[in-house]
């Protein structure tokens, strides 16, 4: 069996192996359209945010709005951040479409502080799995108050986010858009990498063990951590092992099974030919795979498409991956 073949029969072996371990999702919001905006918004601000979201006054009706004040965001960042930080005043708006499958999807615009990789990974960590997002202001802001919306959105909806998961993910937020401005993107996916091996670990481990994760992520991403940074990491890292997690989120395993057939591909170029011919019975199984959750491929894919594609990036600009 050629390296190839072998590639292939493995990426069918976790198709396989996946439809037997993974739950079937919760079924989706009863209306899982939610916009929220800041309270301190002026007419011409709110106006101009609906307008980048691609909505209209008459459209709010059919969705949920929801007002963020200044108190609102006290509540989640009191403690995590200088009061001067947080200021008197919301500006920060999101629109949300909840979903029981397809993963989750970040966009931002007008966020200097905080990124899209920081809030995914914070996400991740309250305990959402599925969404299109995206977050923005009618002016540069921060962003450090974009959970708080968030997490009033699912519970509005009817969705029990746990208290501990949200102040963790909220300290997460924060001290990894800090080490972000100073170590670059990479220190995002390093938070990732470890938090995904320490919540897969079968016990928990001690604050050395997930030292040396942290430095090996550190070392593998040419990350030069300092001591104190090291152990804010880790400190956060502590608390999340504590807590229970889908471990098979559908939206992670989508995500490696991506980077398994592009590595498959990658390491074999050569063998396009044998690709295209068992093409179709791939596309077969991936289709009857993404069908056993509910929906098929296709709308998958389209309701993110839809979602961001409507956006109007002449008003704002997203910020990518900073």
């Amino acid at each position: 069996m050629n390296r190839i073949t072998k590639a292939f029969a493995l990426v069918v072996a976790l198709l396989c192996a996946l439809a037997v371990a993974l739950p079937r999702p919760a079924l989706a919001a009863a209306n899982p359209w939610t916009v929220t905006l800041g309270a301190d918004l002026n007419a011409e601000q709110r106006a101009t945010v609906l307008k980048f979201f691609g909505l209209t006054e008459a459209d709010l009706a059919s969705r949920n709005v929801i007002t963020v004040t200044n108190a609102d965001e006290r509540r989640y960042l009191e403690g995590q951040l200088p009061s001067e930080v947080i200021g008197d005043k919301t500006w920060s708006c999101s629109y949300i479409q909840q979903l029981d499958r397809g993963g989750i999807r970040v966009e931002t615009a007008n966020l200097t502080y905080v990124t899209k990789n920081t809030l995914y990974n914070a996400l991740q960590t309250a305990g959402i799995e599925h969404c299109n997002l995206v977050v923005t202001a009618p002016f540069p802001v921060s962003g450090t108050g974009a959970l708080t919306g968030i997490f009033m959105a699912y519970e509005q909806n009817g969705v029990t986010l746990e208290e501990t998961k949200k102040r963790i993910a909220t300290e997460e937020l924060v001290e990894t858009a800090q080490l972000e401005q100073t170590y670059g993107t990479g220190v995002v996916e390093l938070v990732s990498d470890v938090k995904n091996q320490v919540v897969q670990a079968t016990q928990n481990l001690s604050d050395d063990q997930i030292r040396e994760l942290i430095r090996g992520a550190a070392a593998t991403r040419g990350i030069a951590l300092s001591d104190a940074d090291l152990d804010t990491i880790m400190n956060i890292l502590k608390q999340i092992q504590n807590l229970d997690y889908n471990l098979d989120a559908f939206s992670n395993t989508l995500e490696q099974l991506n980077q398994l057939v592009n590595q498959a591909t990658g390491a074999a170029g050569q063998a396009s030919d044998f690709f295209g011919a068992i093409g179709s019975f791939f596309q077969g199984i991936v289709d009857w795979f993404v069908q056993l959750f509910g929906g098929t491929p296709q709308n998958v894919a389209s309701q993110a498409n839809e979602f961001f594609n409507n956006l109007n990036t002449n008003v704002f600009q997203l910020d990518g991956a900073k």
